[in-house]
């Protein structure tokens, strides 16, 4: 019985002990199978972790801006006129001053600007300024940016002739290296002095908001003749603004990251891609999010498209305010009949391109200030469509109908080109054998400058200072590519420059734009109202025609 027992109770224990073999060959099995799917844990706090970091890493805020025409140049002291150009500058570069919508100027690198005599300006710099490097800004900085933009061996669009030490045409006199007109203070504080009193707003526009500024640190030993091919223009890794470079491929966009070293509140967003699309996909991506904003003014939103935008569950719609023109340009030096230029103008049917191209979405004016402007002469007469005039004026100046007019026009903003078909229709329409030829907006620009055509057409940029209208005409500026000269008009230019008092200011400005309707060495084609789309997704940023990028480390996007 005793052994009976003994054998049950071996009997129990081995049947225990194949159980308990069993359930740890299952878990082992299952195990294994877990390990087949996914890499083994080193331990359970790293099993966790990746789930943690899905659940709180933030996705990166990045804002896509629509435009049509590509850059022609990272180089902020030679922007060449080119507005695509301006815009992917003025998002990596701040400058002393900016302008915004309401015509205010508000400081930036500068904390104030001071003048008591209207000739000596005063300019304390933001102490906390610096470059992206972490380098601070100084005023070594504003001087080695003058003297080197400003050297007649370098080709800039610094435009700031009014300052005493420099010639005429706005650079230092060969043979010397200071400018007299610049004095150093110390480190945060300058003085510039103008050869005569002018309108504080002068200084501001001219100096304190157009003027990209170069990193002396960088910059410094590089021989100003060989400036301009120096890799930091292809390449500017070091500015001062919210954003800095990142990548450029000509054609396709423009890069930039946040700059986490900002003397200002660092952006919000992480990184801004300006995009270079036909102007026929702008919607389309509108529509996609694959863009949030067009750019003005290089990023227009054809007026045929209204509707469709405006339809759109994702997208803000808005209308800007009368914008600077389309201009027509005459070589003057080929066209040199003011009576021809004339029956030119009476020839065009610009209430047809508003009526039909902009769906009365703009104005018809003839000058180059828009008619928002407190220095747009208001009781100036305008060209009307009079085509027996034209014939008439044609008529009289002999005229040779057989001669061929070019007219260059810039591709990329579908209704400028579809406008200016219009006008070539018009002018032969009254016996002007004119042929259009269009190019990008760089190879046009070097066409015209080498006085390479008869007519051309594009868009200026919008000023607040009204002088900035008419340095174009002056006859010694090297930048007059009309080759126009008119020494009334030149003292008008002039005197408007140097006059203090608003009344007679207005006054002076008045006069000259009538001496220029009459004289004709350009006229506008229309003044749009242009579109603003923006995404909702976007709780602060928008196009503008003026200042859009003032505050762009305050852009955000939501959650």
């Amino acid at each position: 019985m005793k052994s009976m027992k003994h054998l049950l109770s071996i009997s129990l224990l081995s049947l225990f002990v194949l159980i308990l073999a069993a359930c740890g060959s299952t878990k082992e099995n299952a195990n294994k199978s877990a390990s087949q799917q996914s890499p083994p844990a080193e331990n359970a706090a790293d099993t966790t972790e990746p789930i943690a970091k899905e659940e709180t890493t933030a996705k990166p805020k990045i804002v896509s801006i629509g435009i049509v025409n590509s850059p022609i140049t990272l180089n902020q002291i030679n922007h060449q006129g080119d507005s695509a150009s301006q815009t992917v500058l003025n998002i990596i570069n701040d400058s002393l001053f900016d302008l915004t919508e309401s015509f205010e100027f508000v400081p930036k690198i500068a904390s104030s600007i001071e003048t008591t005599d209207n000739q000596t300006f005063v300019v304390t710099l933001n102490p906390n300024a610096k470059w992206n490097d972490n380098e601070p800004f100084t005023t070594a900085d504003v001087a080695f940016t003058l003297k080197t933009a400003l050297n007649p061996k370098v080709e800039s669009t610094i435009r700031i002739a009014f300052v005493e030490g420099l010639d005429d045409a706005g650079k230092i006199p060969s043979g010397q290296t200071e400018i007299s007109g610049l004095k150093i203070i110390d480190k945060q504080t300058f003085e510039v002095k103008s050869k005569t009193p002018i309108d504080p707003n002068i200084f501001k526009e001219n100096f304190a908001t157009k003027i990209n500024f170069l990193p002396e640190h960088i910059l410094k030993d590089i021989d100003p003749a060989q400036l301009a091919t120096d890799p930091y223009f292809q390449n500017p890794t070091v500015t001062i603004g919210a954003f800095k470079y990142s990548k450029f491929a000509k054609d396709q966009y423009f890069e930039a990251v946040r700059n986490e070293n900002y003397y200002l509140d660092i952006a919000k967003l992480d990184k801004i891609i300006v995009k270079v699309l036909p102007a026929t996909n702008l919607v389309a991506q509108l529509q996609t999010n694959e863009i949030q904003l067009n750019s003005l003014p290089v990023g227009l939103i054809p007026i045929t498209d209204y509707e469709t935008v405006k339809a759109l569950p994702n997208i803000d719609l808005t209308s800007s305010t009368p914008s600077e023109p389309a201009e027509l340009f005459f070589n003057v030096s080929k066209i040199t009949d003011p009576k021809v230029r004339q029956a030119f103008a009476y020839a065009l049917n610009r209430q047809l391109i508003v009526d039909q191209l902009f769906k009365g979405q703009a104005d018809v004016i003839d000058g180059g200030v828009p008619n928002n402007h407190p220095y747009y002469a208001k009781d100036t007469k305008l060209y009307t469509y009079d085509p027996e005039k034209a014939k008439q004026l044609l008529q009289e100046a002999n005229w040779d109908s057989k001669r061929e007019v070019q007219l260059l026009v810039p591709s990329g903003n579908k209704l400028r080109e579809q406008a200016a078909d219009i006008l070539v229709q018009n002018l032969i329409a009254v016996g002007v054998n004119v042929k259009i030829q269009k190019f990008d907006f760089g190879t046009l620009i070097g066409k015209v400058d080498k006085g390479d055509y008869d007519l051309t057409i594009f868009n200026r940029d919008y000023y607040f200072e009204p002088s900035l209208y008419f340095t174009l005409f002056k006859s010694d500026n090297e930048n007059n590519f009309l080759h126009y000269n008119n020494p009334q008009v030149d003292a008008l230019i002039a005197k408007g420059e140097t006059e203090t008092d608003p009344a007679k200011r207005l006054e002076t400005y008045n006069q000259l734009q009538a001496l220029l309707h009459e004289d004709l060495p350009s006229i506008a084609i229309y003044s749009e109202k242009r579109l603003q789309a923006v995404s909702k997704d976007i709780i602060e940023g928008k196009p503008a025609n003026v200042g859009q990028f003032n505050n762009v480390n305050k852009w955000d996007l939501k959650e």
